[in-house]
């Protein structure tokens, strides 16, 4: 789909260095200087002393040329070889024998070599200061060339027939050879002309052309000959290997018959080209009388296809063929004119043909005038698309008879318009392909213009000129005859057939006369074929005239001074083209021609494209402009003058004044807010946005306001299709841009994987489709999902609901995405409603309803990006999402929609039942399904069926087609054992038949179970259903329903006892004592056993406290029951209430007692705190034990000192007294070892928590959440594996996606792919054999504790383990008060010197704490403030991260003491 671009034109032309009249000074060889820069010829200094071109004259003139056409130096090689060599050159009467014709640069001796037809070498040095003769050959030399590598040069001379050849080696018929008949020689020599080999040749006709060529490959070097034979009058090929010339092979028939090639033309030389076309051997042959084709060898010398010259006239004879270095263009140089070979107003040309998808395409022509000939072509040997084209003119004093011409080519990789129409060039056609209808692959294509001779350039009409659209003015073809066609791509015109169907041409403009023709003195004469890069920049329509404002680019003429300064600069042409539709043959002319000198050489003019399409001032604006790129990389707009009749104005371009570097391929944008946007693409693939880098290898690009996107295909091991948003682009700063905006520039927005090697062709504006042109040359077109989600999210913004539906259908799309988006409005903002008017497809509603889901899309698989709405549309949507509750998005959506589809099927708008399967689906899709609902609506619709038909026959109206298929569906929506249960739950039989036969149900089951639920009694079967179902609520129900009429009718009337046992069981089977006594309320005696059952259930179940109080609200009450319950809760005082008096003077009872008090004391029932617990233990052993000592030793274990010291007195036991001393003596020491302990291991555990808490915010950082781990032996946190998840999260949201670079799932895609392992992974022991243990066996490392409790160093599990520890080593409030107790009890009893000990102790332990706590937390503050400073200092932003657990943490303090042990202890009462 790619056309050739004509990028710069540059005419150069050399002073007459000869006044005769033949063609001797023509060049017929010129070089490029590979040691000057040719990047910098445009702007190198006039006066620089380089050479850039070396050129060689037929008359033997060799000229340094400069990069202004200055010659810097030149030589006479015929003067130079007369009179600085004894060598006598033959000089012979035919000046063409005299002639030079090659020039070559040898890069190791940097020096030029120069060839003669006469046989002479000269080596000449670059500066020109040096010269030597290597040699001359005494018959001539007819051709030479040297190899890929420059090693060898090939060259061909002549030796006479002796009478010897003639009489024993040549079998011919007398007088086939004349005695002047010469042997050709082939010969390779090195660089250092040293004949290396030579062969003889079969006799060649005299005066008959011989080419030579040798391949591109430089391992494998072969050379190829073309001659004539005398023996059989065939021109053959034959092919030698380079160093050895041993003969390969000869051209031959490709079909095997071992014939030759016929009509091999004399007069058109063979070119061999590189690799990418296989090697294959150029060459012309004559078809017919008239016809020619190039026809192409392999290296073993047979006929590889080729192609006809469909585009030559039959005056026009091939002189040449010459491939670039890409071996992509085939340069075929013609001669034209009365007679082609002898004519005297003969004509030169060349055309460039392309091959793509097995056809071979002319990409482009240059026409030259009559009297002007092509005598040399020469293709860059780096560049692939330069190519220098020298002249050969008559010789008058108005042409300088020196001249060539450079041009600079480019692909584009497809000429196609914002509409999707694609025009490709094929010689004096243009191909056109509608993208939107269908997708043609070349060399086919929709519809074809075919021009009066061959087009060299196309340009679409932009698409905001609808005005000249609307008139069918659709294209503008450039041809290379200097003339333009204006084309009607859509049909439109009056001279298409049929409006509306196919293309036309609609009038065709001859520049060159036209423009001769104007009255306007001002405007000198012109050649229009130095037009380029035709652009339509406005238009307007005046009743039947058409004006249409045409701007393109002029290469300026050589000038005819004959001094050889060639101009450089330049011209803007902007012509008017009045096109008058008024008659039946519409004519087109040019009124107005305004020309502007520019300072440079334009590379590239294109037109501003708009963001939105409008007819207004905005759209008036892009009408009127353009933007043009010089050589330089500068950007100049130009502005029409409004009038059109005076030449416009150039300004520097306001959206970037220059590129990086030069871009061939550039696009501008211009948006609503007047922003401006210039995308560029440089020949070395790198992608700009202004003076950013937007990708360093891409290889074509696309930009689509209609899409809102920038596309283009990415280069490189793997090539992606990749978009950027416009607006995204628009108001990028790189000096000011966030991250999110740099990272959406770097990767794009949902890249998609390609093809290696293909380019971006189209993208369509009315659907979200992607062209790609592959490399073998076949489209593609693609949908990817970074077109088609934000198309879909427009569509629904916009209510579109029915095509947002039908997209999402094709395309995959998950379908909550239509309520996610704005879940508000869809609810209700009437969107539901405006859904079910739209789609009109049932199964489409069907498919949607399906598809919902209790979550949203929008959140991690289709984020709705920024840049797709407004800001307030956004700051909306999330507000109006704040009152949508997710997790009951089907049952609100299944409710909405089945209620305005009943309302529209009741108020008319459709027929009764024209949604029925949709709301079967509502109910279908509700959580939980309501498949009762939906049976009782297919019930209901069966019954309504059937009453409209009276004459139906059918046993039940179940059995008619209507309900079975809406069981049948219904069936498929929800399980159908499920379903089945439901129509068997409603104890409707028919229908649960119904169901069954539409499920895979076996009729050998459900049949007889139907039957004999249909015989019991209707509360039995029902019961039966609900038992079945597991519904036993209503089981019971049906149980006691059925117990009913055992009743007498009277009001003394018994439940049968029977019937109760059976409910009693059914009810403690399943657990239903809440329903039973709701039916057993009226009978007091069933009540209280169901109560006592419920009772001793919650004793099971540890529900003490609710037993007791069940036990005691029971009937009278059971007080064994509520013993037990009080007992297992700890509640002793209801306990020893549910004894009488006369039972607590027993021995049983005290021993009881005993029981009970150690049990409470042991926390049964965990009502009661530790130290209560021992004193509710001691009550009860003095109140119902009289136990003074029992009791006295629990009060001890609860540090209750003076409760015990009071019972020993009470009492009057002084030797508890003295015991409980004692013990507050021996609980005194204890604390101060624990105070000590408990300080080291908080300082320790305090020290692990600073480091662990820098690891757990790190791993916030790094996007871990609390508890999310890594599982890696090493145990460190951040290995590479969560880095590339962290960084892949992106890329895994969408279904397309694939993910990152540093995505892992190749490595763990490759090992479970993979069956072979390794025996030990080990570095050490890897390779060695299973049976080696040399090495293996190490002493055991001594496991942490850390790894002994499994905690893994760093982790959220060791985080929890720390402050565990520091919560268990500080002093609480309960310590806080024993110790205070203990310290004024020790007062008391005369310790002063231990409670001060004790006091001291704590006191310290309780400063530790605060001073540990303190140190941390600064030392935290102080590394956050530095890390801040850092990160300030290096431009970027730092956040603090605070874990949960900080705050409490940081709180910890030991409990202070009372005020009262302060104060006690400021006085010295310790003597």
């Amino acid at each position: 789909m790619k056309n050739l671009i004509l990028l710069t034109e540059t005419r150069h032309s050399l002073p007459c260095m000869t006044n005769n009249n033949d063609h001797d000074d023509d060049i017929v060889s010129i070089i490029h200087n590979p040691m000057a820069d040719q990047e910098d010829e445009e702007f190198a200094d006039n006066d620089s002393p380089v050479a850039f071109h070396y050129i060689l004259s037929a008359s033997g003139n060799l000229s340094a040329i400069s990069s202004n056409d200055r010659i810097l130096w030149s030589m006479h090689l015929d003067d130079f070889i007369s009179q600085n060599s004894d060598v006598n050159v033959p000089s012979r009467e035919d000046r063409r024998m005299n002639e030079w014709f090659h020039l070559s640069y040898e890069e190791t001796g940097d020096h030029l070599i120069t060839l003669s037809k006469s046989g002479a070498i000269i080596c000449v040095s670059t500066d020109g200061s040096n010269a030597e003769l290597i040699g001359c050959f005494d018959y001539g030399i007819d051709c030479a060339s040297w190899s890929a590598d420059g090693e060898l040069l090939a060259l061909v001379t002549f030796q006479p027939i002796t009478h010897e050849q003639d009489d024993n080696d040549i079998q011919k018929e007398e007088g086939d050879i004349q005695s002047s008949s010469r042997i050709p020689v082939l010969m390779t020599m090195n660089t250092q002309f040293e004949i290396l080999s030579e062969v003889n040749l079969p006799p060649h006709i005299s005066g008959e052309k011989v080419s030579i060529c040798w391949n591109h490959k430089t391992d494998n070097q072969v050379v190829a000959i073309s001659t004539l034979d005398c023996q059989d009058k065939i021109r053959k090929i034959r092919i030698f290997k380079g160093e050895s010339l041993e003969h390969v092979a000869t051209s031959r028939t490709e079909d095997g018959s071992g014939k030759m090639i016929p009509n091999i033309l004399a007069h058109a030389d063979i070119s061999w080209a590189g690799s990418n076309t296989s090697n294959l051997l150029a060459c012309v042959q004559r078809k017919g009388r008239a016809g020619r084709n190039v026809v192409f060898l392999e290296p073993n010398g047979l006929q590889h296809g080729g192609f006809k010259l469909e585009h030559r006239l039959d005056h026009e004879e091939v002189v040449r063929l010459d491939w670039n270095c890409e071996s992509d263009l085939l340069a075929v140089t013609l001669l034209g004119g009365a007679d082609a070979l002898d004519g005297s107003e003969q004509y030169g040309k060349v055309q460039f043909y392309h091959r793509n998808n097995y056809h071979w395409y002319l990409k482009y022509e240059t026409c030259l005038k009559q009297g002007t000939k092509v005598s040399h072509v020469v293709f860059d040997t780096i560049k692939g698309y330069d190519v220098s084209i020298c002249l050969q003119k008559s010789n008058d004093k108005f042409t300088p008879p020196q001249e060539w011409r450079h041009y600079k080519f480019c692909w584009d990789v497809s000429t196609t318009s914002q509409d999707g129409v694609a025009a490709v060039i094929d010689g004096s056609n243009v191909n056109l392909t509608m993208f939107c209808k269908a997708m043609i692959p070349p060399p086919m294509y929709a519809s074809r213009l075919t021009m009066g001779c061959a087009v060299i350039g196309v340009s679409h009409v932009p698409h905001h000129h609808s005005h000249l659209k609307c008139h069918g003015i659709d294209l503008v073809a450039q041809m290379s005859d200097g003339s333009i066609a204006l084309c009607d791509v859509s049909g439109m015109s009056k001279t298409s057939d049929d409006v509306g169907n196919g293309a036309s041409i609609i009038a065709t403009v001859d520049l060159s006369k036209e423009l001769n023709n104007l009255d306007n003195p001002s405007v000198e004469p012109v050649d229009s074929t130095c037009f380029r890069q035709f652009t339509v920049v406005d238009g307007k329509v005046d009743g039947d005239d058409i004006f249409v404002q045409i701007l393109c680019v002029a290469c300026p003429e050589v000038l005819s001074n004959g001094q050889g300064l060639s101009r450089r600069c330049d011209e803007l042409v902007q012509l008017t083209v009045k096109v008058s539709t008024g008659q039946d043959v519409i004519q087109a002319s040019v009124v107005q021609c305004n020309r502007i000198v520019l300072e440079g050489k334009v590379l590239r003019m294109v037109n501003w494209l708009n963001e939105i399409d409008r007819e207004d001032e905005y759209n008036t604006m892009s009408r009127s402009h353009a933007i043009f790129e010089l050589v330089d990389g500068s950007l100049f707009e130009y502005s029409l003058d409004l009038d059109g009749n005076t030449a416009g104005t150039i300004i520097p371009c306001e959206a970037e004044p220059m590129l990086l570097e030069p871009c061939p391929w550039i696009t501008g944008l211009r948006s609503v807010e007047d922003q401006k946007l210039i995308i560029g693409l440089s020949s070395r693939f790198r992608l700009y946005l202004g003076e950013r880098q937007l990708c360093n290898a891409s290889s074509s690009f696309f930009l689509s306001p209609s899409h809102g996107f920038l596309g283009y295909v990415t280069l490189g091991s793997r090539c992606q299709l990749r978009f950027l948003p416009l607006k995204v682009l628009l108001d990028f700063d790189p000096l000011m841009g966030s991250d999110a905006d740099a990272d959406t520039l770097s990767d794009g927005y949902e890249p998609r994987n390609v093809e290696r090697g293909s380019v971006l062709v189209s993208i369509l504006p009315e659907k979200p489709q992607v062209v790609l042109q592959l490399p073998r040359g076949n489209l593609e077109g693609v949908s990817p999902r970074a077109l088609v989600l934000p198309h879909i999210m427009s569509l629904i913004h916009n209510d579109q609901y029915h095509l947002a539906l039908d997209m999402m259908r094709r395309q995959k799309v998950d379908m909550n995405l239509i309520v996610d988006m704005d879940p508000a409005k869809y609810l209700k903002g009437g969107g539901l409603r405006k859904l079910v008017g739209q789609v009109t497809a049932i199964d489409h509603l069907n498919l949607f309803l399906a598809s919902l889901q209790d979550y949203d899309v929008t959140q991690w698989k289709y984020r709705i990006p920024s840049w797709l709405f407004s800001r307030d549309e956004t700051e909306m949507n999330i507000e109006s999402r704040k009152s949508i509750d997710f997790s009951t998005k089907v049952n609100q959506v299944c409710t909405t929609i089945r209620n305005e589809m009943m309302q529209m099927q009741s108020d008319g708008s459709c027929s009764p039942d024209h949604f029925f399967l949709p709301i079967l689906s509502t109910f279908a899709k509700q959580n939980p399904p309501q498949l009762q609902n939906a049976l009782e609506l297919i019930k209901e619709d069966a019954i309504l069926t059937v009453s409209k038909n009276s004459q139906s026959k059918l046993k039940s109206i179940l059995l008619s087609d209507h309900a079975q298929s809406s069981i049948t569906y219904l069936a498929f929506l929800a399980d159908y054992e499920l379903l089945f249960d439901t129509a068997l739950g409603m104890y409707d039989f028919d229908l649960a038949k119904a169901v069954a036969r539409n499920s895979q149900m076996d009729p050998k089951v459900y049949l007889p179970m139907l039957k004999r639920l249909r015989n019991l009694p209707p509360y039995e079967a029902k019961y039966e259903v609900d038992v079945k179902l597991k519904r036993y609520e209503s089981a019971l129900r049906n149980l006691y329903q059925l117990g009913v009429p055992e009743f007498d009718s009277g009001n003394t009337a018994e439940f049968s006892e029977n019937h109760f046992d059976k409910c009693k069981n059914f009810i403690q089977e399943h657990k239903l004592y809440q329903l039973g006594l709701e039916l057993f309320i009226g009978y007091p005696k069933w009540h209280r056993q169901i109560m006592l059952l419920l009772a001793e259930y919650l004793l099971v179940e540890t529900k003490s406290e609710l037993s007791l109080a069940i036990f005691l609200s029971a009937k009278p009450p059971c007080l064994e029951g509520a013993r037990r319950a009080a007992r297992m809760c700890g509640d002793y005082k209801t306990f020893f209430s549910c004894f009488d008096s006369i039972d607590t003077q027993s021995e049983d009872f005290h021993t009881l007692a005993h029981e009970v008090a150690h049990e409470v004391a042991d926390g049964r029932g965990g009502v009661l705190s530790k130290r209560e617990s021992f004193a509710a233990g001691a009550k009860i052993l003095t109140d119902y034990c009289n136990d003074v000592e029992g009791a006295v030793d629990m009060l001890i274990s609860a540090q209750m000192w003076f409760e015990a010291r009071r019972l020993a007195r009470l009492h009057g036991e002084a030797e508890i007294e003295k015991h409980i001393v004692d013990s507050a003596l021996a609980y005194a020491k204890t604390c101060l070892l624990d105070f000590e302990s408990k300080a080291e291991a908080f300082v320790e555990a305090n020290k692990r928590y600073a480091e662990v808490l820098v690891i757990r915010r790190k791993a916030r950082i790094e996007g871990f959440a609390p508890g999310e781990e890594e599982k890696d032996e090493t145990g460190s946190l951040f290995s590479m594996a969560s880095n590339a998840s962290n960084t892949s999260i992106r890329s895994s949201m969408s279904t397309s996606s694939v993910g990152s670079v540093t995505s892992m799932s190749s490595v763990i895609s490759a090992g479970a792919a993979s069956t072979f392992h390794l025996i030990n992974n080990e570095a050490s022991i890897r390779h060695k054999s299973k049976f080696n243990n040399i090495g293996q066996k190490k002493k055991k490392k001594k496991t942490s504790r850390k790894e002994r409790l499994g905690l893994k160093p760093g982790t959220e599990e060791e985080l929890i383990s720390l402050q565990s520890r520091l919560k268990e080593n500080v002093a609480d409030q309960e310590l806080s008060d024993i110790v205070s107790e203990t310290i004024r009890f020790l007062s008391q009893v005369g310790k002063v010197s231990v409670a001060m000990e004790v006091y001291n102790g704590y006191e310290s332990f309780k400063t530790l704490v605060d001073q540990n706590q303190r140190e941390r937390i600064e030392k935290d503050d102080q590394t956050f403030q530095e890390e801040q400073q850092k990160a300030r200092r290096d431009g970027q932003f730092y956040e603090r991260v605070t874990l949960d657990c900080e705050a409490e943490i940081n709180s910890l303090r030991c409990t202070d003491l009372p005020k009262l042990i302060h104060d006690l202890f400021e006085y010295r009462i310790d003597y």
